[in-house]
C-alpha cells in the first residue's frame, strides 16, 4: 500500500510538472486548482489498473510497456471526456503528456533498481568478507 501511494503521488507530481512545462510552452497563463485533483484522480485509477496489468506477464518488455501506455492513454481520454479537458487541451497533448510521464517514471524506476542492485551487491560483498574470516 505504501509503494502504491508513493507511486500515485510521484506520478501526480510528474504529471503536474510536465503539464506546467507543456502549458508554458503553448502559452497557457494558469493551471486550474481543479486540474490538480482531476490529475490526482486519474493517477489513482491508472495505478490501480497497473496492479491488474502487472499480474499479466509477457516475455516481451515492449508489449508490457505498450499495454501500460495504451491503458494510461485510454484512462486520460476517458477522464478528458468526464472533466471536459478538451475545451482547453487537445487529445494529442494528453497523449504526449501520458507518454512523457510514463517514460519519466520508467527512467526514475531504472535509477531506483540500479541503487537497489548496488546496495544488494554491497551486502553480498560484506557477507563474503565475513565468511572468508
Amino acid at each position: 500500500m505504501k509503494k502504491l501511494s508513493s507511486n500515485i503521488l510521484c506520478s501526480t507530481a510528474l504529471t503536474l510538472i510536465v503539464l506546467g512545462i507543456m502549458g508554458t510552452l503553448w502559452g497557457a497563463r494558469y493551471l486550474l486548482i481543479s486540474s490538480i485533483f482531476e490529475s490526482f484522480a486519474a493517477n489513482i485509477v491508472i495505478h490501480l489498473g497497473f496492479l491488474v496489468t502487472g499480474r499479466w506477464e509477457s516475455k516481451y518488455a515492449l508489449l508490457e510497456s505498450g499495454l501500460d501506455i495504451g491503458y494510461t492513454i485510454t484512462i486520460l481520454i476517458l477522464f478528458g471526456c468526464i472533466f471536459d479537458w478538451y475545451r482547453s487541451t487537445p487529445v494529442w497533448i494528453l497523449i504526449i503528456l501520458a507518454m512523457l510521464v510514463y517514460l519519466l517514471g520508467l527512467f526514475l524506476n531504472i535509477f531506483r533498481v540500479r541503487e537497489d542492485v548496488r546496495i544488494i551487491n554491497g551486502l553480498l560483498r560484506e557477507r563474503d568478507q565475513i565468511r572468508e574470516k
